[in-house]
């Protein structure tokens, strides 16, 4: 666990984090750990929003490919309350088929209102990495099958104590939060070491997607490796210079993909990356760098960003820090960072175009 002290903050960030690494998403299970994330979330009683709302708290939660955020914020004074919330959803998940029913129609709502840019940056993950590289939201015809027994046995394998990370951000007594952190989840949390990533083999090419717009995808490797904070930054530095622009990426120790993509329009963004000279590299260099960085210290300005970065890569490895990105940025060359626009060329790079 991780406890990152903000005293000038006015709230407390607590985010437990659980890999993944043991419930991959496959065709079969594509979308169930999305589904337990809605269910799990209502809490025991199905009322866990209201009781949190009447203390003037919130909680929300995400599923990622590598992992799921639950996500508990609350006042400077209610650091227990959010630890009583997060223990009441460590326990086992309690549902029905009509309940599991209920909530795969919301998520077919969800899915028709699923944003352009999300469209698009799943399409490229799918012509990269198949099906290891599946959008977490899931497949609705497999959620329509999907049975009260089948999340149980996903929630038992996602939360076991050596996949979860629980970092705690805000004005908090270092020592006090500690404590209720371990007394949340014991000694356990994390690895030990780096674990055995399974790392994707991605391949270039082009796909469409049901979307507007259309991007460039670049394959990139570990978070904190020069080539892809080299793609971060030539991807942010290119995307600057297009209206409706887009960068999207979520940090991770496996082999990923970094989309710069435009939501309007079917050939801007990849006119761009195809048309860059010789004479435009050190001006994009200059403001790559520039952008990586402040990507960088967006990621690190609040509680609940910084909750968000660590418990991201500390779920994937204990000896995982931002702080490993943030020397890479710093230590960047412009022979790196040229490589990095070479990522997204039509040859190396994933084309996905959308309506």
């Amino acid at each position: 666990m991780f406890v990152d002290r903000m005293p000038d903050e006015p709230v407390i960030s607590v985010q437990l984090w659980a890999s993944a690494k043991s419930v991959p998403e496959t065709p079969d299970t594509h979308g169930l750990r999305h589904l337990l994330e809605h269910i799990l979330v209502k809490g025991q009683a199905k009322d866990l929003d209201r009781r949190l709302e009447t203390e003037g708290c919130f909680l929300t939660a995400q599923t990622f490919r590598d992992a799921m955020q639950i996500e508990v914020n609350v006042g400077p004074q209610q650091l227990d309350l959010a630890i009583k919330t997060l223990n009441e959803l460590l326990k086992p998940v309690v549902t029905t088929q009509a309940e599991i029913d209920r909530e795969v129609g919301v998520l077919t709502q969800e899915f028709a209102i699923y944003d352009d840019g999300s469209r698009l940056s799943a399409a490229a993950w799918d012509q990269a990495f198949g099906k290891d590289g599946l959008d977490p939201f899931g497949d609705l015809q497999v959620l329509k099958k999907a049975t009260p027994e089948a999340l149980k046995s996903i929630q038992r394998k996602q939360f076991y104590p050596e996949h979860l990370a629980l970092v705690i951000a805000g004005p908090v007594d270092v020592k006090k939060a500690t404590e209720a952190g371990v007394e949340l989840i014991g000694m356990k949390q994390g690895a030990n070491s780096p674990p055995q990533v399974p790392q994707r083999s991605g391949k270039p090419g082009r796909i469409e997607a049901n979307a507007l717009g259309e991007g460039r995808a670049a394959l990139v490797g570990a978070f904190d490796s020069p080539g892809t904070v080299a793609a971060l930054a030539a991807g942010l530095a290119v995307a600057s210079e297009v209206e409706d622009s887009f960068v999207t990426y979520t940090p991770s120790v496996a082999n990923a993909v970094i989309t710069a993509g435009q939501v309007q329009g079917t050939s801007g963004m990849g006119r761009r990356f195809d048309g860059i000279a010789e004479s435009d590299m050190p001006h994009l260099f200059a403001v790559g760098r520039y952008l990586a960085k402040t990507w960088y210290q967006r990621q690190m300005s609040s509680p609940r960003s910084v909750a968000a970065f660590r418990g991201q890569l500390l779920c994937q490895g204990a000896g995982y820090r931002p702080e490993q990105m943030e020397s890479a940025i710093k230590s960047m060359t412009f022979q790196a960072f040229q490589q990095g626009l070479a990522s997204f060329s039509r040859a190396k790079a994933v084309t996905v175009v959308g309506q």
